[in-house]
């Protein structure tokens, strides 16, 4: 009985103990924060909607794997990327399409490819992602274009950094 009463009162200084312990300040301390609006990007786009925001739009990527980038998407299904860094001009297709997800619902997506030349961020087989994700990541996008990359092997001049706004680029290009 005594080597019970022991193990009692070492747990119960252990639990007192860990009670007065301070929590880990780097631990969160609020609830994860839901993206309702990513989420609703991605599951209400329809093949329609991505190939409208597609068609005929110059966009500003600044995310993921390599350099940001400046895109012009043809209404045909050509895309010209134009790299930080970079005086060549990829082209490349562009393409929606939807598949089964996970659980089974069609889910919309928008896939790029660049056959022919090695760039950083840039791949030669079909690369997609979810349509709502892909608009929702897009730093900036605007009809036509603007920057007169359409049918360019080669950029007017280098972008040396990412630049802060497609106005930004506009600005050179006029200039």
């Amino acid at each position: 009985m005594s080597t019970f009463r022991s193990v009692c009162a070492v747990a119960t200084a252990l639990l007192s103990l860990a009670a007065c312990t301070p929590p880990d300040s780097s631990a969160p301390t609020t609830p994860a924060v839901p993206m309702p609006a990513l989420q609703a990007s991605i599951d209400n786009s329809t093949f329609e909607e991505a190939t409208r925001g597609m068609s005929n739009k110059t966009w500003l990527w600044t995310r993921g794997d390599g350099p940001a980038q400046i895109h012009y998407s043809t209404p045909d299904g050509r895309d010209y990327a134009w790299l930080v860094g970079q005086r060549r001009i990829a082209q490349g297709q562009w393409q929606v399409n939807t598949v089964p997800d996970a659980s089974g619902q069609m889910l919309t997506q928008i896939c790029l490819r660049y056959p022919g030349g090695a760039l950083p961020g840039l791949s030669a087989g079909w690369t997609c992602r979810p349509a709502g994700k892909m608009f929702f990541d897009m730093a900036e996008r605007e009809a036509g274009d603007p920057l007169r990359i359409n049918g360019r092997s080669q950029a007017l001049f280098v972008l040396d950094r990412p630049p802060a706004s497609l106005a930004e680029v506009q600005a050179r290009v006029r200039g």
